[in-house]
């Protein structure tokens, strides 16, 4: 695993044809181990090449597909469905292994049916030495270790609470494991009232923050209206969409180095900030395909309808073309980093678009990093939800900064979403003000941005 581990840091300055040989070596690997043991897989990929021409030629795989017939897809014979749903029932299992060997974390279900996905020892540590490639550099300044050295390097970690959630369980894991770091670490629920989790970073006094992009931003507001008063040397913004605005928002707050990271439960992580403010994808590891509604490529730079992700580094529960369900866009310009890992812009997740259908009778998409990009450039907007109530109406929901004139946020909002809207095509989409106040999904805890009220 060390090897492993050493390649992974010297990746990162590789030229793009290393990255995609290694991307090829451990494709063929992965593919060949998966038909070997995976009855799944075997019968999926009958007919094909032993080497496939390219990954494209393979067939797609849906969470739905994986989850009845679990049995079949994981490589090692003990795990069954049963025994780990036995496992998951048992609240005192959270962050503990399944058989002693197998961590095993579940997802909100907030986007379609809850998947339950078993991890080993190198998806662990794919998790946490990946991300270092990006965010240690940042931290090699006086400043910032100043500020790390002050707090202790003491680490919180916002997210859902009270299931074997990736955050919640991969947390108290590193607590009951970790001789060094266990320490230093601390969970805190992303569903407690927003008072008691400021109280509770202010006794903390966390050196650095990764949580739902949402939370963050309403930690920011509170930092900046001085009831949350810490200092963190780096802020992580993850598991949702973030702008410019958003990002920009929480540096201004903390006076920190901001790094996202977009991840999910089936992989951790697919892609990170580098110094110049832009998402890598960790190709290496993790291949991502923006496909359309009929599963072909999307062209770069545009937003795709889903995207399919191969991990390269998960032999116990293979994922091979697997429909994640986010959109993403792919750019095909170099970073300015220097780094030739591909950039991608996160559009959102794939339940959140919203269709409307005018004049030519062909469905128009509007992404939901769109139409908040779009209210959370207005002046004094700290945050929104768009919720469409109707074949042709959207109705806005949006919190301001203490002090500031509302209604005259509200006349910009309507102004500035009416212009994108018209721009779309979509002039005759009526923007209508909420009342109702902004809310977060009950299971998740995530904060809901863009959704159709009837689904």
């Amino acid at each position: 695993m060390l090897k492993a581990e050493l390649d992974i840091w010297r990746a990162k300055w590789a030229d793009a044809d290393a990255i995609r040989a290694r991307q090829q070596r451990r494709l063929a690997d992965l593919v060949a181990f998966a038909r070997r043991r995976s009855g799944f897989y075997r019968r999926h990929h009958a007919g094909l090449p032993d080497t496939p021409a390219s990954l494209g030629v393979l067939p797609t795989v849906t969470k739905p597909q994986l989850m009845e017939q679990f049995d079949d897809v994981v490589t090692d014979p003990a795990i069954t469905r049963s025994g780990v749903d036995a496992f998951l029932a048992d609240r005192a299992n959270i962050g503990r292994r399944y058989l002693g060997r197998y961590p095993v974390w579940t997802t909100s279900g907030t986007t379609g049916e809850p998947g339950v996905f078993v991890q080993d020892d190198f998806s662990l540590m794919l998790v946490h030495t990946v991300p270092d490639r990006w965010t240690t550099p940042a931290l090699f300044h006086v400043a910032t270790m100043r500020q790390l050295i002050a707090n202790n390097r003491r680490f919180a970690e916002i997210a859902v609470a009270g299931g074997h959630f990736a955050g919640a369980s991969g947390v108290e894991l590193f607590r009951r494991e970790s001789r060094s770091g266990g320490g230093r670490i601390r969970f805190f629920s992303a569903t407690r009232p927003i008072d008691d989790l400021v109280a509770d970073l202010n006794d903390y006094r966390p050196a650095a923050v990764i949580g739902y992009s949402t939370v963050l931003r309403e930690l920011a507001r509170a930092q900046q209206e001085g009831r949350l008063a810490i200092s963190p040397a780096m802020i992580v913004p993850t598991a949702e969409p973030i702008t410019a605005a958003g990002k920009a928002q929480l540096r201004e707050a903390f006076r920190c180095v901001v790094r996202e990271m977009y991840s999910a439960t089936e992989a951790i992580p697919l892609a990170t900030e580098c110094r110049d403010g832009n998402l890598h994808a960790n190709t290496d590891w993790f291949l991502l395909e923006p496909v359309d509604d009929a599963g072909h490529p999307v062209p770069p730079g545009l937003p795709s309808a889903t995207v399919l992700l191969t991990h390269l580094g998960n032999r116990l529960q293979p994922l091979i073309r697997y429909d994640l369900g986010d959109s993403i866009a792919m750019h095909p310009q170099p970073c300015s980093c220097g780094s030739a890992f591909p950039v991608i812009e996160v559009q959102g997740r794939q339940g959140d678009v919203l269709h409307f259908r005018f004049g030519t009778g062909r469905p128009t998409a509007v992404f939901p990093l769109a139409l908040t990009g779009v209210v959370e450039a207005v002046p004094d907007v700290t945050r929104c939800q768009i919720v469409r109530t109707g074949p042709s109406a959207l109705e806005v929901r949006f919190d301001t900064k203490t002090g500031s004139d509302r209604a005259a946020a509200w006349d910009r909002i309507a102004r500035s979403l009416g212009g994108f809207l018209e721009s779309q095509g979509l002039g005759d989409v009526r923007v209508e003000l909420g009342t109702a106040p902004l809310q977060r999904h009950p299971r998740s805890g995530k904060f809901r941005h863009v959704w159709t009220a009837d689904g």
